[in-house]
């Protein structure tokens, strides 16, 4: 398998100027935990978790931008990557996601609910596949 087999496909993302209060809302209006941040040519520049969030709260503002704490040092996997190989990298390094990069933009976003929802509703196999998906 696949992390396209199980990523979201197309993330809400946004921009680096975009503020801290924006993606806030978006977070809670969406039930998600993390937010591709990109420039204007769409290309993935960082990545802004719940946690960053949370953790800057006491020391900017809802108007600060989204560059002034977002993460720049961002791990990220092609779709054609093995479902193991993105768990690995999750687990090791401790990642809540990683976003799925197609030529520097994003194409997707792989979460530690995406494996879960995958541990609980098995893909079915393809047809013509012999065995478990």
């Amino acid at each position: 398998m696949r992390v396209t087999d199980i990523m979201t496909a197309r993330p809400l993302s946004l921009g680096e100027n975009d503020s801290l209060g924006t993606a806030s809302r978006l977070m809670q209006d969406m039930f998600i935990r993390h937010i591709p941040i990109v420039d204007a040519d769409g290309r993935l520049t960082g990545l802004l978790s719940q946690r960053d969030l949370l953790a800057a709260a006491h020391r900017k503002d809802d108007s600060a931008p989204i560059k002034e704490i977002m993460c720049t040092n961002v791990t990220t996997v092609g779709p054609q990557e093995s479902l193991r190989r993105a768990a690995e990298i999750m687990i090791y390094n401790k990642f809540g996601c990683l976003p799925v990069v197609v030529d520097g933009r994003p194409e997707g976003i792989v979460t530690e609910a995406d494996f879960l929802k995958l541990a609980i509703f098995p893909l079915a196999p393809e047809p013509g596949r012999k065995g478990k998906a």
